[in-house]
């Protein structure tokens, strides 16, 4: 009975500290010119703030990513921000994350709103959503973008081969010198402060949990042993 009542307070408190780590749902409100509600489901990203950028059509949103698995889903209505063809067909928006360009995955589009997944880094701090027409913007066009001056995709796959140049650069450096291999920058991951505080606290419970069950078992070894 008694290691029953240590372990309870061991695993409430590895229940809080895995729902603290995961992630988190909820919404933002957006005023441009009104007030507008985005709903968004993030994992392993804290969401800080919105605020509209009237010159580039789009929202800059204020995050905090702790995991290289970080996702945020966010759900844009399209009275708010939209991104739309000259026929009026849906267009790509244009994301940017810490100024870099990035794809996305867009999960649901209806007549009100669409739903976007967006992959991001450790530390990344700021993310950029660009269309053709945000709420009470003097500057909204109809189906073109005032960003670039080459189509959308042709961007990202630029991008994404520059990024594929880079790490493959720094692979071959870090292989011809092995002590670049040692160096924690060139570990495979990036774990922010708040993470090594969560791991930390679940290291330590799982410790006592350990303990707890030693001792137990040591009880229950002299007692049969006075037998």
């Amino acid at each position: 009975m008694a290691d029953l009542k240590l372990f309870l307070p061991v695993f409430f408190l590895l229940s809080l500290s895995f729902l603290s780590v995961y992630g988190d749902t909820g919404s933002l409100t957006a005023v441009s010119g009104k007030s507008y509600q985005i709903d968004y489901d993030a994992k392993y990203v804290q969401v800080l703030g919105v605020q509209p950028n009237k010159e580039d059509q789009g929202l800059i949103f204020s995050i905090q990513a702790t995991s290289p698995v970080a996702t945020l889903e966010l759900t844009l209505p399209r009275e708010l921000i939209d991104a739309t063809k000259k026929d009026g067909s849906d267009d790509g928006f244009i994301v940017l994350v810490d100024g870099t360009f990035t794809s996305y995955v867009e999960k649901n589009s209806i007549q009100t709103s669409r739903t976007i997944l967006i992959q991001l880094a450790p530390e990344n701090k700021e993310l950029e959503i660009i269309g053709t027409h945000l709420a009470n913007s003097e500057n909204s066009t109809t189906g073109t973008s005032q960003i670039p001056s080459q189509p959308l995709q042709t961007q990202i796959s630029t991008n994404q081969t520059q990024n594929t140049q880079t790490q493959q650069n720094q692979t071959s450096a870090a292989a011809q010198n092995p002590i670049m291999n040692t160096s924690p920058q060139n570990l495979p991951f990036n774990i922010a402060g708040k993470q090594i505080i969560e791991y930390s606290v679940i290291a330590s419970a799982i410790l006592i949990l350990i303990i707890v069950f030693a001792s137990s078992k040591k009880s229950k070894t002299r007692k049969h042993i006075g037998k």
